[in-house]
């Protein structure tokens, strides 16, 4: 049952030459931030505690309406053979690989051949009671309830580096016993839902998933060196060991013989990636892959809330910009890709040391960037704030992109943006209020020990 699309864009995908050699740097004339030729030392500082010849460390790409700008990689592939990282060098993409499923159940989804309001069990065979109600749709939204297919295998002392099938850690799923919660009731994240999902898929296609995924998505979108790693025979040219630090050295954190696929198991490189970025852009898609990129980003209620996660993919604001990506955190690897689409912007960190802050890094590069934007949302916070009765006040200040708080004791700095109007700095949470013509007037100051302290803004 293969319905391969012979043609994703509208004209062919090796005119796409939007790819630049690791280390090239250009910049679009509409960048939003006004120290541009100070980008290429800013991000080389940003990732300076990578940059060795003896380490492990990062690669990472910056992405502007769908082309590459910045591809930089600091530190090493392998440390038994010295091999540098680059942006060929292929890695373990962790829960980045979710999407990628999700995209492969929305095609058949789009085609007929499978409905979100499935029950699972009408696709797989011996599915557990307990779970009689789980759906297509709870499966893609974490909304089923099931268990973390991980967490069960830990406490079952299953060692993730155990040669197993897909097969097998379904039967992982069904000797689950019970659901988290009720199905549809809220949001929990759960790497079984995923694990699920591949099996519909390959079920419904009747071909392996690791193969409809290659023939459907990857082959057609010219991902070349990117697959769903199934069998631990197979050889990965440029792959990428993870580390640990400890000691006076790393040890290897890779486990050669893991197999899961569904919400982990892609390889894939930085190059093959910046073709994934320009499908989220391509104005040229056919007609079927244009539906599957906006049925990605659907996302479904629950009890009046929209879930802020979308077929494998997450949903949020951040200094007033909607921000779309998943992070992925597995086997030593730390890895991060998130999308500014009201900006044209997208930022890839991939890691292969288990402390690195992909995630973390991918902000300040967005920071970077973007500054000028993001100081734009920030500056109605900043002002003078006092409360009367303690004949305090504090100031609140924008530097370099930051909300600043100024005071001499602590907490003082930066303070971080927790949601919307909800800001801290260090266990200290401030409440901004506004009038009706949408100004900020003040500030509810909580300590722990004090609650709704108010101050009002000069």
């Amino acid at each position: 049952m293969n319905m391969r699309s012979n043609q994703i864009f509208s004209i062919p995908v090796t005119l796409f030459f939007f790819f630049l050699f690791a280390g090239a740097f250009t910049l679009p004339a509409d960048n939003h931030s006004t120290e541009n030729d100070d980008f290429p030392s800013k991000i080389d500082e940003l990732f300076s505690e990578f940059d060795r010849s003896d380490a492990p460390g990062c690669v990472v790409s910056v992405f502007h309406n769908g082309e590459t700008i910045v591809q930089k990689s600091y530190g090493l592939a392998n440390l038994d053979y010295g091999i540098p990282l680059d942006s060929n060098s292929s890695f373990y993409m962790a829960s980045i690989s979710k999407q990628f499923t999700a995209a492969a159940a929305g095609l058949l989804i789009l085609r007929g051949e499978l409905s979100a309001e499935d029950f699972v069990s009408e696709h797989i065979e011996n599915w557990p009671d307990w779970a009689a109600d789980v759906t297509i749709s709870h499966l893609l939204n974490h909304t089923s309830g099931l268990p973390d297919i991980y967490a069960l295998m830990d406490i079952a002392g299953i060692s993730l580096s155990n040669v197993m099938t897909l097969d097998d850690y379904l039967e992982v799923i069904r000797n689950g016993e019970s659901l988290k919660h009720d199905t549809g009731t809220q949001y929990s994240y759960t790497n079984s839902g995923y694990t699920a999902l591949a099996s519909v898929i390959e079920k419904v296609s009747g071909i392996d998933f690791p193969e409809f995924v290659q023939e459907e998505i990857l082959e057609p979108l010219g991902m070349e060196h990117t697959h769903f790693h199934s069998s631990r025979h197979r050889v990965i040219p440029n792959r990428v060991i993870s580390y640990a630090s400890g000691g006076n050295g790393f040890r290897q954190t890779y486990l050669s013989n893991f197999q899961g696929v569904g919400p982990g198991g892609l390889y894939s490189t930085h190059e093959d990636m910046a073709r994934w970025e320009m499908f989220w852009n391509s104005t040229d898609l056919s007609d079927e892959f244009a539906a599957l990129r906006n049925w990605l980003l659907t996302r479904e209620t629950i009890e009046t809330e929209l879930l802020d996660y979308a077929m494998g993919i997450q949903i949020s604001q951040w200094k007033g910009m909607q921000v779309t990506g998943h992070s992925g955190s597995f086997m030593g690897f730390k890895n991060d890709y998130r999308r500014y689409p009201d900006y044209g912007y997208s930022f890839l960190t991939l890691c292969n040391r288990e402390d690195a802050d992909a995630t973390g890094k991918n902000r300040e590069l967005a920071r970077l960037f973007m500054m000028e934007t993001i100081e734009d949302f920030i500056k109605p916070y900043s002002g003078t704030y006092f409360n009367d009765e303690l004949g305090t006040e504090y100031e609140l200040t924008v530097e370099e992109g930051s909300l600043v708080l100024n005071r001499r004791l602590s907490p003082n700095g930066t303070m971080i943006e927790d949601a919307s109007d909800r800001w801290s700095a260090g266990s200290w949470s401030f409440k901004f209020q506004r009038d009706e013509t949408d100004s900020i007037t003040g500030f509810l100051l909580s300590t722990g020990r004090a609650l709704d302290v108010e101050f009002a803004k000069r």
